[in-house]
């Protein structure tokens, strides 16, 4: 009866302690209850898109341009002269002095030079917001596609080990009946502490560039992402068109846009100039040349960009083919690493052999990977070369 009775009162006590329990849970203030769900709010699933969306929104240059672009809408419509839009686009006046120079400004004005200024200006800041979004793109994405290699290598990485422990179990089989070598042994140790070290170094690699990620995304560096847009897909070049490609970019590209208005504003000046000071002067003579210049650069502009577009699309076609080798290596690794087991398992090859061509296989297929996300940004490349410069190499 004792004995009973001390039951119940144990099970009162437990029941009493999971009712304060749940009650502490309940009245628990929400900064406490996310204490507790933090480390689960702290695991994002990040897609391509969501990435470049964060990227975006943390960008100090794009609020910089947009803070540049909204000020000179707000004066505009706040009336402001076309002289104050044209010295808040410049940041200065155009020559030292040059606000005292009334019948100067007077010919500027009655040119439309300071208007004109302001709407090309506007143009090329809004074509420069478009271009900036799209780097932020590009960079955004290419530091995706680099911890998807590393996440892919672990992969691989992990595959080599377990091939490497299984071929080391086989050794030591062999080895105790007589038909291994000691050597073989060692060699098969030998692979698997090899391939436990680059799956180590596979781990440290991916959780730098995750560092990096998350970086760029201005999120804390403690959160766990896991990455969903992990299909890379290959269009092959001969769906593209170079020429369709050079002639978007010769009427969108940034360069050739700067190019023309300055051209266009020069002619004003230069105009303003001539008018004002008599052609020996030396204010006359840098006009004439600033216009020289002007014209000039319009139509070396068309030719750096064409330039600029052949190459990418040249690194585009260096990429794919360098892809279609390597699919091609992969599949021969692949049979030589099948042929060889088979080999050894019949006396016919050497556990070196087969360790061999296990590593080659492992390193083909991380090189393949790798080739196929070089590929993916060639042709990211390529199709925004009418809004983007191909990276400028360290060698150039």
């Amino acid at each position: 009866m004792k004995r009973k009775i001390s039951l119940l009162l144990a099970m009162i006590l437990i029941l009493s302690t999971l009712t304060n329990v749940a009650l502490a849970v309940d009245s628990m203030p929400v900064s406490a209850e996310a204490e507790i769900i933090k480390a689960e709010d702290k695991v994002m699933e990040l897609s391509i898109e969501e990435a470049v969306k964060l990227a975006i929104e943390s960008d100090r240059g794009m609020w910089k341009i947009d803070k540049t672009i909204g000020e000179l809408q707000d004066a505009r419509r706040l009336g402001s002269s076309a002289k104050e839009l044209y010295e808040q686009l410049t940041e200065a006046p155009m020559i030292p002095g040059s606000s005292d120079l009334n019948y100067f400004n007077l010919i500027l004005s009655k040119n439309d030079y300071y208007s004109k200024t302001a709407e090309l200006k506007t143009k090329e800041l809004q074509k420069g917001r478009e271009q900036m979004l799209k780097g932020i793109e590009i960079n955004t994405i290419s530091l995706y596609y680099k911890t998807l290699v590393a996440e892919k290598t672990i992969g691989i990485n992990q595959a080599k080990l377990d091939k490497a422990n299984e071929q080391l179990r086989v050794i030591n089989l062999k080895f105790n009946n007589g038909s291994e070598t000691k050597a073989g042994v060692l060699r098969g140790e030998m692979a698997v502490q090899e391939a436990k070290t680059e799956l180590n170094t596979a781990m440290d690699d991916l959780n730098i560039v995750k560092l990096d990620l998350l970086n760029l995304l201005n999120l804390p560096f403690d959160t766990s992402i896991v990455l969903t847009d992990t299909e890379l897909t290959y269009v092959p070049t001969v769906e593209l068109n170079l020429d369709a490609a050079l002639e978007k970019a010769k009427t969108e590209r940034l360069e050739i846009i700067s190019a023309q208005n300055n051209l266009e504003l020069q002619k004003i000046e230069t105009h303003a100039y001539k008018a004002y000071y008599t052609s020996n002067l030396w204010q006359n003579k840098v006009a004439v040349k600033k216009l020289e210049d002007a014209e000039l650069n319009v139509p070396q502009a068309y030719k750096d960009v064409e330039l600029d577009v052949r190459k990418t699309y040249l690194n585009l076609v260096k990429a794919e083919r360098a892809l279609v080798n390597m699919d091609k290596t992969v599949e021969l690794s692949k049979e030589a690493a099948r042929i060889n087991k088979l080999l050894y398992e019949n006396g016919m090859a050497t556990s070196l052999e087969v360790l061999e061509a296990d590593t080659n296989l492992a390193q083909a297929e991380i090189g393949r990977y790798q080739l196929l996300v070089a590929y993916n940004l060639s042709k990211l490349m390529f199709d925004n070369s009418n809004l983007m410069g191909s990276p400028v190499s360290a060698e150039e």
